[in-house]
């Protein structure tokens, strides 16, 4: 990370569901990051007190479409204060093996992006995340 968009401290909320994260490890090694853990009502990351994140890998998203909380989660964040971003993780070969149709996910993504507001930003790895989670509470 550029140190120089890293003067000011950001502090980091994560949800104590996330406890076994890897995103957890990956803030704590970003200079000027101060991460604790707390309950959160919703989403799983929440930065400066000002934007809320709720993070999903590829599977996840396609288990929560089936078990139908998926959008429950999403209304959750978008009734919450905080400004609301839904991180996607993972890769195309993640993909491959979903056992969904495309159009499915596609069809969430639209839903989640287009008709609930909610931006949907893409991540390869926990190390990124953990960097997409720091870069807005930066710059904004």
């Amino acid at each position: 990370m550029n140190s120089e968009l890293n003067d000011q401290p950001v502090d980091i909320v994560a949800d104590d569901r996330e406890h076994a994260s890897e995103v957890i490890a990956s803030l704590v090694g970003i200079p000027g990051v101060f991460v604790r853990s707390d309950r959160l009502a919703s989403g799983d990351y929440l930065a400066d007190r000002r934007i809320l994140f709720e993070r999903k890998t590829l599977l996840d998203l396609a288990r929560s479409i089936v078990d139908g909380r998926l959008f429950k989660q999403m209304v959750r964040l978008v009734k919450s204060k905080y400004k609301a971003v839904l991180i996607l993780e993972g890769t195309g070969k993640d993909a491959e093996c979903l056992g969904m149709r495309r159009e499915a996910l596609q069809g969430a993504l639209i839903t989640i992006s287009l008709i609930l507001g909610i931006p949907v930003l893409r991540s390869m790895a926990p190390e990124e995340t953990a960097r997409l989670i720091v870069y807005p509470a930066i710059i904004s």
